[in-house]
């Protein structure tokens, strides 16, 4: 659970501010003018129909895709400009998470702790997380002989471990059995707690996190409301 009174980010700006964003494709807009932003510590569903675009948004949030209009900022750096040591403020976990052919396990953690100089605390966490969703044992191995469950969870334990100030999951908990998605949202929990703003993509209620606020998005538009809809059974069954 959430504390009370959210962290707040060492630049007092919100983790992530969008502003006036569009994508499409050809001619035609998939969504267009959609505002919103994140405050530290703060946990966020982001739902709507197949199709309306979730995927698509998370990744020009992540800086994968290029917006036609609008801007993006992140724990206040403008996204376009952002600086390694900024963009390292954010981590993204894809509905597909990719990792490297010839590399184990074992040797993702070792690349990713390496390149963001991780101290010690950091590497117990990374180890933590492993042990806890229950793929410790398998990390001499490669992740292309993961089924999809494992692979979402190294791709989990590698983003949490990073401890950024914003985290964007795509359907997390899809590829997950019921236990190891308990145990996820207790960890999405954790890090809110600590001042980490999280946006999820889901298709269904969450058992165990409740959120403060859902974003909506459908028919081209986003609309924010009050993360008590979440707990609503009609809620879920309308996208």
């Amino acid at each position: 659970m959430q504390s009370a009174e959210a962290p707040q980010s060492s630049t007092g700006a919100p983790a992530l501010l969008a502003r006036g964003i569009a994508f499409g494709y050809g001619r035609a807009n998939i969504w267009e003018d959609v505002d919103f932003q994140l405050e530290p510590g703060s946990l966020t569903l982001l739902v709507g129909p197949n199709g309306a675009g979730k995927s698509t948004l998370l990744r020009c949030l992540a800086g994968w895709e290029r917006l036609r209009a609008g801007a993006i900022t992140i724990c206040g750096a403008p996204l376009e400009s952002a600086t390694a040591a900024e963009r390292a403020r954010m981590a993204f976990v894809n509905d597909v998470p990719a990792f490297y052919d010839d590399i184990t396990a074992s040797e993702h953690l070792e690349l990713l702790g390496r390149a963001n100089r991780w101290s010690d605390s950091r590497w117990d966490e990374a180890d933590r997380l492993l042990e806890r969703f229950g793929i410790a044992r398998f990390c001499d191995q490669y992740p292309q002989s993961f089924s999809r469950g494992m692979r979402e969870k190294l791709a989990c334990t590698l983003a949490l471990a990073c401890r950024p100030d914003l985290l964007l999951l795509d359907e997390p908990t899809g590829p997950l059995d019921p236990a190891s998605a308990d145990i996820l949202e207790q960890e999405l929990g954790r890090a809110a707690d600590r001042g980490c703003a999280v946006l999820l993509s889901c298709h269904h209620r969450l058992e165990r996190l409740k959120p403060d606020r859902v974003l909506v998005l459908r028919d081209g538009t986003l609309e924010t409301r009050d993360g008590a809809v979440a707990e609503q059974p009609d809620f879920w069954k309308s996208v």
